[in-house]
């Protein structure tokens, strides 16, 4: 699986990533622990606020879907209790989707997208939050995959396009949370489509390694990402 990332790419933010999946591009931007207003305080906790911009356009209900399943991961996978009274916001601002130029997309399509676009925000949000130093109890990765017919792994397309999801039998975005590198507790799993529960079982298989795959690859970008910025003494 191959995507591109730049880390801190904005300097009015504690920390960001561009991310590129397939045709898809988006930047993600974390600001944090910061005050939040008197409504959104939590005692014990910080709070999160999930913010999701369309490359064209205003926010529709599509985007509030997003971020609705944003937030639900990622409350999960912050370690909220460390910054109590405090808040955690999170943009996510896409630059190029398969939709950016194409006006005669049907809301069908449309809604097949999202899959696409929730995939890709999962994975930018990782390397946001990984730039801005917020605590995480492990790390995440997510994949989105679509079957043609039976789902088997030569039946299977990773990082479908719009044409591979309008052809597809079912497709599926799935996040897995990693430990000690490997697989560890499915976070998110959103699926369409037509499947049983045998072939579904076999799927998350699928998915648990090409997550830990996609976490492999991650693991790589900071690395280097910490070659690059710090100066290390003897």
């Amino acid at each position: 699986m191959s995507l591109i990332v730049k880390s801190s790419m904005l300097n009015k933010v504690d920390g960001s990533a561009e991310v590129e999946i397939g045709k898809t591009k988006l930047v993600a931007s974390v600001s944090g622990p910061i005050e939040p207003r008197s409504r959104q305080e939590l005692p014990n906790s910080a709070s999160l606020e999930i913010i999701i911009r369309p490359a064209i356009g205003v926010s529709t209900t599509r985007e509030k879907l997003i971020e609705d399943k944003l937030r639900s991961l990622l409350q999960s996978v912050i370690i909220r209790h460390k910054y109590p009274r405090q808040l955690i916001q999170i943009v996510v601002q896409f630059l190029v989707t398969e939709d950016t130029n194409n006006y005669y997309i049907t809301e069908s399509q449309k809604q097949k997208l999202t899959s696409i676009e929730l995939n890709a925000a999962i994975n930018a949000c990782y390397f946001a939050l990984i730039d801005s130093n917020i605590a995480l109890y492990y790390s995440f990765s997510s994949v989105c995959i679509c079957a043609n017919s039976s789902i088997e792994e030569n039946n299977l397309k990773v990082n479908p396009d719009m044409k591979d999801l309008a052809g597809s039998r079912s497709h599926h975005v799935i996040s897995y949370g990693i430990s000690h590198s490997s697989s560890y507790n499915v976070l998110l799993i959103e699926s369409q489509g037509d499947f049983s529960e045998d072939e579904f079982l076999k799927l998350l298989d699928v998915s648990g390694n090409l997550c830990k795959s996609l976490h492999d690859e991650q693991r790589s970008h900071i690395e280097n990402k910490i070659k690059r910025e710090f100066i290390w003494k003897h």
